[in-house]
């Protein structure tokens, strides 16, 4: 093993000395290597990213790569990277991972990832994925971190890689998404209030959608139509309130397409044997597209019955 890595340190050296470039029988020469062992470096090199390769017809030039070390790219992730051998030993991490777990990098490189995980990343299903990375399976979790004034979410990513050494290894990328979380969390509180605000208000409300489909109902309605929400929500508003098979004549959803204003209506309904009165109002978009209504019921049968 200490002869292979000794011999890919050659090689390595052997391009830098001639940037512009050497086939393997060139390199074969300079370093009495066979052939085909030169290959196997090179190969090793150019997976690993150490070296680029050009075809000039059927000769193939090697020279010493022009990337960036790995480890200052690292650096400027936003994301904290962890690096790991076959061995699950920690390779390479970056500084963004050593201020969240305030570590130092000499106290993780070359220990195992286990230990890690035991100081820090209390995470039962990270080895196996780790484990399953090496053998070419990507997968990522997500998980909660609290350190002694936040709490913070991650996605881990587990990449498969290939180390500078062509050995197999993993990317662990660690994505912070904890804004997005809380984000996330509070649009879902905010549409379950909504949901029990819409339910508790005493007025009969219904949005459609511009094929005349419920999109929602409230309790109130529901109620008075003598079913439930989640039986009424994707049927169409005349099938429902009209028992017709097509939209009611001078319907008033058709009326704000073109008016783009508030209408009020009132009309006798023979299929619910009430008076009702109706307030379509549009719903607009962005790009001033009318794409549903809302639509406030009030059932006036008494006041029309005692007039």
């Amino acid at each position: 093993m200490e002869l292979y890595q000794n011999e890919l340190a050659i090689v390595k050296k052997i391009l830098k000395e001639n940037p512009r470039g050497m086939t393997i029988s060139d390199i074969s020469r300079k370093i009495k290597i066979n052939r085909n062992s030169v290959g196997k470096y090179l190969d090793i090199l150019l997976v690993s990213g150490h070296a680029e390769m050009v075809a000039f017809g059927p000769a193939k030039v090697f020279f010493p790569s022009k990337r960036v070390p790995i480890s200052n790219i690292l650096n400027f992730i936003s994301d904290f990277i962890i690096v790991i051998d076959k061995d699950l030993k920690i390779v390479q991490v970056n500084e963004n991972f050593l201020n969240l777990f305030d570590i130092q990098l000499d106290s993780v490189l070359g220990n195992k990832i286990d230990d890690l995980l035991k100081i820090s990343l209390k995470i039962p299903e990270l080895i196996p994925n780790i484990k399953n990375a090496l053998d070419g399976k990507e997968s990522s979790i997500e998980t909660t971190f609290k350190n002694e004034t936040k709490k913070f979410y991650f996605k881990i990513k587990h990449i498969p890689t290939t180390l500078d050494n062509g050995e197999p290894g993993v990317g662990l990328i660690i994505e912070d998404i904890t804004k997005q979380k809380i984000a996330a969390d509070k649009m879902f509180n905010a549409i379950e209030d909504w949901k029990t605000t819409f339910n508790l208000i005493s007025e009969m409300i219904s949005i459609h959608d511009n094929e005349f489909n419920i999109v929602k109902i409230n309790k109130a309605l529901a109620d008075f139509l003598k079913n439930k929400p989640e039986k009424l929500i994707g049927k169409k508003c005349y099938e429902v309130l009209h028992g017709t098979n097509k939209p009611y004549p001078n319907c008033p959803c058709q009326q704000i397409r073109i008016t783009k204003k508030t209408v009020v209506f009132e009309f006798y309904e023979p299929y619910l044997r009430k008076h009702i009165k109706i307030n379509v109002s549009p719903i607009v978009d962005m790009d001033g597209e009318i794409t549903g209504s809302v639509n406030i019921f009030k059932d006036i049968t008494d006041q029309k019955i005692h007039k």
